[in-house]
Parts: C-alpha cells; sequence; structure tokens
C-alpha cells in the first residue's frame, strides 16, 4: 500500500545544473549535496537503450528532498514537455511488485535501469517508486526512520560511479 508519507522527493530536469541549483536554491532555501555524475545505461518505454552521463544533485534536508538533474536532450532524462518536473519518488519495499502494479493500472514504465523505474500515468505524471532495500548513502537521511538504511548520510562515498543494467560501482 502507497501512503503519502512514503514521498520522499521530486526530481527536476534542468538545461542548466548549476544555475537550476542556483535558482530553485534561492525560492526554496534550500542548499545542496555534493554534485555525483554517473555514467548510466536507461531504456526508455520504447526499449531503446541510452548510454549517457547524469550529472546530479539533491537538496539537503527534508525528506522530501529535491532531486536536480542536468537534462539529456532526445533521451529519458530530458525535461516533460515545457516544464523542469520529472517525476515524484516514493519508498517502496518491493520494486518488482510495486512496478506490476503500476503496469496494472494503466501506468507504464517510461524509463528503468538497475534498480530505477518510473512509470508514466494520466497527464504525463511520472512515479519512481523506490528500492528502500538498496542503500544509497548520501541519502541515508531521507531514508525512512527505522528501515535499515536510515541514518547519517554518508557524503564520503564516490561522486562518479556507473549505474547499469548489471552494475553499480565506482568509476576507477
Amino acid at each position: 500500500m502507497i501512503i503519502m508519507s512514503s514521498i520522499w522527493h521530486f526530481a527536476l530536469a534542468v538545461p542548466n545544473l548549476e544555475q537550476g541549483m542556483e535558482e530553485v536554491g534561492k525560492a526554496f532555501e534550500v542548499t545542496w549535496r555534493p554534485v555525483h555524475r554517473a555514467e548510466t545505461v536507461l531504456r526508455d518505454e520504447h526499449g531503446i537503450d541510452h548510454e549517457l552521463e547524469c550529472v546530479f544533485t539533491f537538496s539537503e534536508g527534508g525528506p522530501p528532498a529535491i532531486e536536480m538533474w542536468e537534462s539529456v536532450p532526445n533521451s529519458p532524462l530530458a525535461p516533460p514537455g515545457d516544464t523542469w518536473i520529472h517525476h515524484i519518488g516514493y519508498w517502496v519495499n518491493d520494486l518488482p511488485a510495486e512496478t506490476e502494479r503500476l503496469d496494472g493500472y494503466g501506468w507504464p514504465c517510461f524509463m528503468n535501469a538497475h534498480s530505477v523505474a518510473v512509470h508514466r500515468g494520466p497527464g504525463g505524471l511520472m512515479l519512481e517508486p523506490c528500492d528502500v532495500n538498496r542503500d544509497r548513502p548520501f541519502l541515508r537521511d531521507l531514508f525512512p526512520p527505522g528501515t535499515q538504511h536510515h541514518g547519517p548520510p554518508d557524503n564520503n562515498d564516490p561522486k562518479q560511479y556507473k549505474i547499469g543494467r548489471d552494475f553499480h560501482k565506482p568509476v576507477e
């Protein structure tokens, strides 16, 4: 069962990350975590793989937090239409079951990668069910209290890494 308290981030795809951080930071009076770079392969809704680099960050504090990345044109990381708002992320205990549930409600998978699935529903609204069992060291303070990965964030984790369908490892 999905409850509103499981929402932990809102994602924005911006044309320029530095400028977006400044503008959105002022509007919401937030500061930002360290910027990360991930080499990744994202499969879109048509089954096409996109090899790309995602440069991203999250706001400090929360939940909820703001996830922000520099958009990648002609890929699943491009902004949807004329807005920067990309998706809403929420915690789930069973990612495959939640993906199946959304598919069953007519919310097809828009993009996926290793431990990532974003679904598109009515009005273009996109949801990202996030596996609460997959550690994200620099985001540990955003995990639900009482879960295995909740705690202080570890900002010593790698800032550059690879994420793919079958791997998640630091770049050598």
